[in-house]
Formats: C-alpha cells, structure tokens, sequence
C-alpha cells in the first residue's frame, strides 16, 4: 500500500512538473503571438477620422516581408510633416484616432494603420514590436512617398516598443513618442509572470524561474525571433541624441513608471519624460491630455527645428 502511494504521488509530480513547465509555457506563449484576441474598445469604438470632421483616405501597403497592411491617411492643410501612429497589442488603429485632430491642428498629416495579426492587416504571427517593427517601417516608407517633410513615429505599449525598434534603424525619423513601453522581452516576461501569480495565492506556487525563461523562450521561437533582439532600451541608445519622449502612468503596473526614465536614460540628452497620474496602463492621453499634448508639440516643434527644443527632462 505504502509503495502505490509513494509511486501515485511521484505520478502526480511528474504530472504537474510537465504541465508547470512544459504545457503552460508552450500555452502562454501561443496565447501571446498566436491570438488574434480584439480588445471591445468602447471608448474608440464606431470612430474614424470623419467623426472629428477630417477628410481621410484608406490606404494599403506591405510590410518587407509580405505582410498586407491597412490603415488611413488624413492629411493636414499645408503640412508640417506626417507623424506614423503605432497601436498597441490586442488593439487597433482606432486606439490612436483621439490624437488626429490635435495633430491635425498642429499642420502635422496622420498615418494610422493596422499592425500585423490585428485589425484588417494580415499576419499569422504577433511578436511585441519586433516583427511590427517592420510594418512600422512599410509605413514611414509610405508616408514618405506621399508627402514631403519629417517623419515621426509615435507608438503605445506594444507599438511603442515597435516605433522605437523602428526609429532606432532609421536614422532620419525625426522624433519618437514613446508610450508605456517595456524594457525587453525578458524583463517584461518576468514581470508579468510576478503580477500573474500575484492574482491568487496559489498562483505564488508557480515558480517565476525557470517559467519566465521559458515562456520567453517559446515566444521567440514561436514568433521567428531571437528573444534577446526585443529589447528596447539598446533601441533607444541607438537613437544617437534625436528627439525623444517617454510616457508613462504613474499607477501602471504592467508598465512601471522607472520603465520611462530608464529608456529615457538610454536615449540621450534629447529625450525627457512625461510622466502623468494615472492608475490604468495606456491611458495617459486621456489621463492627461494637455500636458501630454504640450509635451508633444514641443517634441514636433523641435523635429522640425533641428534645434534643442524648448523642453526639458521631467
């Protein structure tokens, strides 16, 4: 009796071991580059540039490797230049339709597009901004085929990590706002797997090594990527001193506010951090809108310029 317990209970761990840190590792990961999961976005939901009364195209291009991509030009009366607006994951690019008309105002066009695997863009995979990077890219190269001056990216969570990628390998974007972004794919990973056992107190059963290993593991090789490649703070090093601003939500707990400052840090003398109160990931712009749209315009302003802008570090 004694040994058909002991064999029943080793059965059980080897069953739970191979759940733990085989099945859920290789779940968590699909779940992240092979969902296809659509955030209801209420606050967006129905809006296109033409409920803010702007005239607007629907546009189509392709990302270098093949990827349909779809989106929407609106276009600013004697433009500054165009700013290429980046959503952010399980979203799409309505998430970033408040910000046209301020930018509109401004003289400055909009690019909003789909990234790859949301929206009405193709795409079999989702990599958190390093394949986007190159959708990114397909739309500053379409941008820069339709209308003259600089080019700015401007990205949230997941996309901002993308238009920071992207900017760091094309020297002549102008300027990059760069909102609630992770520091690399491991760090995040780690993170999120912190606040995921956090949520019950038998999910602090779950170790967080070597699980956050793995997990980062299977979405680099789920993706078609070296995991060691996503990491956004040697992005912005790259930057070599261009105009640059950080956002973050002081309350974000996805994406802490040290994030900022530290990818700030990394970018040079050029950039500076906005930080706004607020408790929910994503939401500075609505949280705090004339600062974050002041902090923008400086940003704009000195893309053109070529000058030392007017802001400083917050």
């Amino acid at each position: 009796m004694k040994r058909w317990l002991k064999r029943l209970a080793l059965g059980l761990v080897v069953v739970v071991a191979l759940l733990v840190f085989g099945v859920l590792p290789y779940f968590l990961a699909g779940q992240v580059t092979g969902g296809q999961f659509r955030f209801n976005d209420r606050e967006n939901a129905g809006l296109t540039p033409a409920s803010f009364s702007l005239p607007f195209e629907e546009i189509a291009f392709t990302s270098s490797d093949g990827v349909p991509l779809k989106g929407w030009f609106v276009p600013a009366a004697q433009a500054r230049g165009t700013v290429v607006l980046v959503h952010g994951l399980n979203r799409s690019r309505i998430e970033m339709v408040k910000k046209v008309p301020f930018l509109n105002k401004l003289g400055w066009n909009a690019v909003l597009f789909d990234l790859r695997r949301h929206g009405e863009s193709g795409g079999t995979a989702r990599t958190l901004g390093y394949q986007e990077r190159n959708d990114v890219h397909a739309a500053i190269a379409w941008a820069r085929t339709r209308a003259p001056g600089p080019v700015a990216v401007w990205g949230i969570s997941s996309g901002a990590a993308a238009a920071t990628l992207a900017a760091s390998e094309d020297p002549q974007v102008a300027a990059l706002v760069c909102d609630s972004s992770f520091r690399s794919l491991r760090d995040t990973v780690r993170h999120h797997l912190q606040l995921f056992r956090g949520f019950r107190w038998y999910l602090r059963l779950v170790p967080r090594w070597p699980l956050s290993e793995e997990v980062t593991y299977w979405i680099g090789k789920r993706g078609g990527f070296d995991p060691d490649a996503l990491d956004i703070q040697k992005a912005a090093a790259r930057l070599a001193g261009r105009p640059a601003l950080f956002v973050c939500d002081t309350g974000d707990r996805r994406m802490p506010k040290e994030i900022a400052f530290d990818l700030k840090a990394a970018a040079g003398e050029r950039a500076r951090v906005l930080v706004v109160p607020g408790q929910t990931h994503g939401s500075a712009y609505r949280e705090g809108q004339p600062a974050y749209e002041h902090a923008v315009q400086e940003l704009l302003a000195e893309a053109v310029s070529g000058g030392t802008g007017a802001g400083a570090s917050r």
